[in-house]
């Protein structure tokens, strides 16, 4: 090909563009170098590689591929920095490999090049999108059909038979087709989508240590299908806080017994919000069941849930249709509401609202509520509290805080209430049988012997007894209130010394201290993990567009995966802004400096990497960083591997006996070296022998020191030669630990007389 035509071949840069997105990298990796890929996100958006110890993390740049190594900030980019990396190859040198990779003739380059090869299909580029906003039922649909699939199914149980489901329970009528398998990439959950009237709302994903609601309002509730099937009449309503102890619920109280009414579980997948209590209202009124069973949880969030249930929850109620065939319902009046929330951390609050016509009803009302309570003090371990918030003609509002142990007193006083109110609402309305009016016991509380149903489970799956599981639940009970109780003690003498500490201070001392405080209330995690081996801390503030697919993980948490992988302990706290729809994360990273001298380079590397991404703000004290980067510089790469070839001229040795060559590949060996095979060849002529014999080492093996020396002393004797890059030589002498000399090892793995 004339020079004229070549040259700009050589040059195009559109080659270079067209090799980057034609290529998978992950592909070429894998195919060309062995790298073994890890784990991989949704869809391919991203693939971790590994190989001999070393990590890539491969993603998307907009229409094609990079790659990170987060244990050498110098390796990353395209196919093109991958392979000149790699394969120690100039630029003109990667152009011909590729187009070799390619299937491409020398000859023949505009037919090569026009039009460009298209994008594997699992990395093409999205289409832009539409100029019209995507509406939130678009965005609903999206979302759940990434989750659910074109084709739902339950093809995985593996995490239902870990918390003790078994089949039977599983393949019952009530939840056929209310549990499914979702699947991103490699990775398998057990989904529970919420239902309201328009369909799926949102989805809830369960697996070990990970739960996940999609980013949707919760605008809808886990519901099965009756016990006995499709469209049979409903006798009870069971509410839940999950579908697992719904499901755990019918196992233990349903499966296979006598006489069991026909129910319909219902779960709210955590807090409860009021659309989903409008919701269950709706199914009450729709099913009319004879009962409504409250079995949240054992706990003072569970009471509080049915506390507020009982406030918000009625009999069937009777509808009537309105202007515009709209269906409007009877309500009956409420001359008293409650509602319970958490006060702080170890409180819960109840809010109780009268509701009269005149001062005198307001003070009655109020009388009847102090006797109530005078009751429960003996129970409430006299640490009920209760304050008058607002009294007026038509209205008097108390708010009464317990702690959660004894919450249980606030769930007496709330029944009490819900009693007195429905013989108010018989008095108002002369009319007892009006529908509106509950039956007796029409709702009830029904609780674990333990904290949840599922625990119950898991309990008596175990062959406890039931006396044995309440024993458990007790002791359960008595750890986490002791786990508090130290946790309490710790705050009030960190604060004691914080205040002795400010009262001999500077004023500009009391800030810094103030700033610590602050950094160390924020970075949790060591309080977390009980570790006080996590000394040091740096926070990372990454700003980034919102992920356009629920499924797709974020930068922040791929940061995290690349901290944690380089031994950090990592939480991630993230928030959306409504406004401008970026996600903003912040990532508390804490770890020991003096813990894998290793690990704190590839973590050091990865932490300055970050800080050069435009996305992060990387916030960490000055002395800290520079011990950082000190102790990291210092440290030897995890897992590195070196080589040398020792060469060895020496007399042929009599037959039968072994010479230097021989001696010296078993001094290697016994210093801790790798030794490969000893090649050996003698010349006729002069009859002497040359020998070769490859070695290799970690810089991270702990006995470095003697391989150091081994070398060293090797490179002495006479006739021997080593051959090692002379960058490998100085790092092992800068690394390798004193104190044992090159002298007192060849004494010790002399070999003979020569």
């Amino acid at each position: 090909m004339p020079a004229s035509t070549s040259s700009p071949r050589e040059n195009d840069p559109q080659e270079l563009d067209r090799f980057k997105q034609s290529i998978d990298l992950v592909d070429y990796a894998t195919q060309r170098h062995g790298y073994d890929v890890k784990k991989a996100g949704p869809r391919g958006q991203w693939h971790q590689l590994e190989k001999d110890g070393e990590m890539l993390i491969v993603s998307r740049k907009g229409d094609h591929q990079v790659y990170l190594n987060p244990g050498d900030d110098r390796d990353s980019g395209s196919i093109i920095d991958f392979v000149k990396t790699r394969e120690n190859q100039t630029l003109g040198q990667v152009r011909q490999t590729l187009r070799q990779y390619l299937g491409e003739p020398e000859q023949g380059w505009q037919a090569a090049t026009s039009p460009p090869l298209p994008a594997p299909a699992a990395y093409a580029p999205k289409p832009s999108e539409p100029a019209e906003v995507e509406t939130e039922a678009e965005r609903r649909a999206r979302l759940v059909a990434a989750v659910m699939g074109t084709h739902a199914a339950l093809t995985d149980r593996s995490y239902l038979h870990h918390r003790h489901l078994s089949d039977d329970t599983i393949d019952s009528p009530a939840f056929q087709g209310r549990v499914f398998t979702s699947q991103q990439g490699n990775f398998r959950n057990t989904a529970f989508p919420l239902y309201n009237e328009h369909g799926i709302a949102t989805v809830e994903q369960r697996n070990d240590d990970y739960k996940h609601l999609l980013q949707l309002p919760k605008t809808g509730v886990w519901v099965s299908h009756p016990t006995e099937g499709k469209d049979t009449p409903v006798q009870r309503l069971v509410v839940s806080e999950s579908p697992v102890d719904a499901m755990s619920y019918h196992q233990l109280h349903h499966r296979g017994a006598e006489g069991q009414p026909n129910t319909l579980y219902v779960a709210t997948s955590g807090t409860v919000t009021e659309r989903q209590v409008e919701l269950i209202q709706k199914l009450i009124d729709k099913q009319e069941p004879k009962e409504v069973v409250l079995a949240n949880d054992n706990d003072a969030a569970g009471r509080r849930f049915n506390i507020n249930y009982l406030n918000e929850l009625q009999a069937p109620r009777r509808a009537r249709e309105v202007a515009d065939g709209q269906v409007a319902y009877d309500e009956a009046p409420r001359p008293v509401e409650w509602h319970a929330t958490a006060a702080g951390k170890y409180h819960t609050a109840l809010r109780v609202e009268f509701h009269h016509a005149t001062r005198a009803e307001g003070t009655e009302h109020l009388t009847q509520l102090t006797t109530q309570v005078q009751q429960l003090r003996p129970f409430a371990d006299e640490a009920l509290s209760v304050e008058v918030q607002r009294a007026s003609r038509q209205e008097t509002v108390v708010r009464l805080v317990a702690p959660n142990a004894d919450s249980q007193a606030l769930e007496a006083l709330a029944r009490s209430l819900h009693a007195q109110r429905e013989m108010q609402r018989e008095q108002l309305e002369r009319q007892p049988a009006e529908p509106g009016r509950q039956p007796e016991n029409f709702i009830r509380t029904e609780y674990a012997i333990s904290k949840d149903f599922n625990r119950d489970l898991e309990l008596l799956s175990q062959g406890l007894t039931r006396e044995q599981v309440a024993q458990q639940a007790r002791a359960d009970e008595q750890a986490k209130e002791q786990h508090r109780q130290e946790r309490a003690r710790q705050e009030q003498a960190e604060r004691q010394q914080a205040e002795q500490r400010a009262a001999t201070q500077s004023p500009d001392a009391q800030r810094r201290e103030v700033e610590q405080q602050r950094q160390a209330a924020t970075l949790s995690v060591a309080v977390a993990t009980g570790d006080p081996a996590l000394q040091c801390a740096v926070q990372l503030t990454v700003t980034e567009p919102s992920p356009a697919d629920e499924a797709t993980p974020s930068q922040a948490q791929q940061m995290r995966e690349l901290l944690r992988k380089a031994g950090a302990d990592v939480a991630l706290r993230a928030e959306t802004d409504p406004t401008s729809g970026q996600l903003r994360s912040e990532l508390d990273v804490r770890y020991h400096p003096n813990a894998t001298p290793g690990g704190l380079r590839q973590l050091s590397q990865t932490l300055d990497a970050l800080d050069k991404s435009p996305l992060v703000t990387l916030r960490e004290d000055a002395g800290e960083q520079a011990e950082r980067r000190e102790l990291a510089a210092a440290a030897p790469p995890q897992g590195v591997t070196k080589n040398a070839i020792i060469r060895i001229d020496e007399p042929e040795p009599r037959p039968g006996s072994t010479g230097q060559a021989e001696a010296v590949a078993e001094q290697l060996r016994e210093s801790g070296l790798n030794t490969g095979s000893l090649r050996s060849s003698t010349d006729p002529a002069t009859h002497q022998r040359h020998s070769e014999i490859e070695v290799s080492y970690r810089l991270d093996q702990p006995n470095l020191a003697r391989v150091n020396a081994a070398l060293d002393d090797v490179a002495r004797q006479p006739g021997a030669q080593l051959h090692e890059h002379s960058g490998d030589r100085a790092e092992r002498h800068r690394l390798a630990p004193s104190g044992i000399g090159a002298n007192a090892l060849a004494e010790r793995t002399a070999g003979p007389e020569r």
